[in-house]
């Protein structure tokens, strides 16, 4: 994982729980939808059958399993949940290793107030350094450093439960 890609995942930790809400929205969705599907049947003879009615093989194979387009996107929205899910635990633990100073550099520059996500300023480094009692451009070189860190731990596996 580059440091870019572990400054993007820290801008979206706190919205990782919706983002998976949303998938499994998503997923209940394509199953009602799936379920609704009822299509006219396919005439196979060849011939034209009307208006609603395919008469070629293309055609038939194409209607023959509607509900997969719907199973596919289901699968995709799994796969992203199994993925949300894992960068959410690797990079809690992975924080926790972090000196506290570090972290909380981090969650203010990058991560943000979880209890206000809907309107969230970043703050400047001047102001995280007023925060911190360290100069803004140590502020800067500690943040990048642990960003480093981070990205260099991005190897290591995380078992489901192992967030702090």
């Amino acid at each position: 994982m580059t440091a870019n890609e572990v400054k993007n995942l820290l801008k979206i930790y706190y919205d990782i729980p919706t983002m998976i809400a949303d998938e499994f929205a998503t997923i209940r969705n394509c199953e009602i939808e799936k379920n609704k599907i009822a299509l006219p049947s396919v005439n196979l003879s060849g011939l034209p059958g009307g208006k609603g009615m395919v008469g070629d093989r293309t055609a038939s194979m194409a209607l023959a399993d509607p509900g997969r387009y719907y199973d596919d996107e289901i699968r995709k929205c799994s796969r992203r949940i199994a993925k949300l899910r894992e960068e959410k635990n690797w990079l809690g633990v992975a924080l926790g290793k972090l000196d506290q100073t570090d972290r909380y550099i981090l969650e203010l520059r990058y991560m943000g107030d979880p209890r206000n996500r809907k309107y969230h300023r970043r703050p400047t480094w001047k102001e995280i350094a007023d925060k911190t009692d360290y100069s803004e451009s140590r502020v800067k070189q500690m943040a990048g450093a642990a960003i480093l860190r981070l990205a260099m731990k991005s190897d290591q596996v995380v078992f489901s439960g192992m967030v702090r």
